[in-house]
């Protein structure tokens, strides 16, 4: 927090009260003694409450561990498919997701399982829910579902996305995205 014009404020106001205060004796005992010495008392305790709320806090940056992010709540589909131009983003024009599947959901637990939900819009009549196993591997930067491992490319507290590379028909290698988000 900025407090330098409140600083200047008070000040501005002690050294007003100050210098009207000079003019008075300080020892004699007038009816207005008693009213400034208040407003002084007064004026010193909200400098002092204003110095000692501007220390700086503490913020500590707590952070999660790759598992403790991927399990703190239910992973929603955001975006599938070939990043066809391979600049590592699924742009509108390569996103192959289904409407069906943007609320379909993957839930992590600590024990290595899972839970798909398809969700409200079924892309198949007999879509409901599905347990998985999972794991994560190699310094936490492969993640396996299903038994299928793919690549975790960012992974924070609201995107989750993972990918695989495969050899297209022509012999090059292609990448495949798939986006999670909370």
């Amino acid at each position: 927090m900025h407090f330098s014009g409140y600083f200047k404020a008070v000040g501005t106001v002690f050294l007003l009260y100050y210098a009207r205060l000079k003019r008075v004796p300080f020892l004699k005992t007038q009816p207005c003694m008693k009213k400034h010495t208040v407003v002084l008392f007064v004026l010193s305790t909200f400098s002092l409450l204003a110095v000692v709320s501007c220390t700086k806090n503490s913020v500590s940056t707590i952070t999660k561990s790759r598992t403790e992010l991927l399990m703190q709540q239910a992973w929603k589909g955001d975006s599938h498919g070939l990043d066809a131009n391979n600049n590592g983003i699924i742009d509108p024009s390569e996103n192959d997701m289904q409407y069906c599947q943007t609320d379909d959901q993957y839930a992590f637990y600590s024990n290595g399982t899972g839970l798909y939900s398809s969700g409200d819009l079924k892309c198949a009549a007999d879509d409901s829910t599905t347990q998985f196993t999972w794991s994560l591997s190699n310094n936490d930067t492969q993640l396996t579902i299903f038994a299928f491992t793919q690549a975790v490319s960012k992974l924070d507290d609201n995107t989750l996305e993972i990918y695989y590379e495969d050899q297209n028909s022509s012999g090059q290698t292609v990448r495949y995205i798939t986006r999670y988000k909370h």
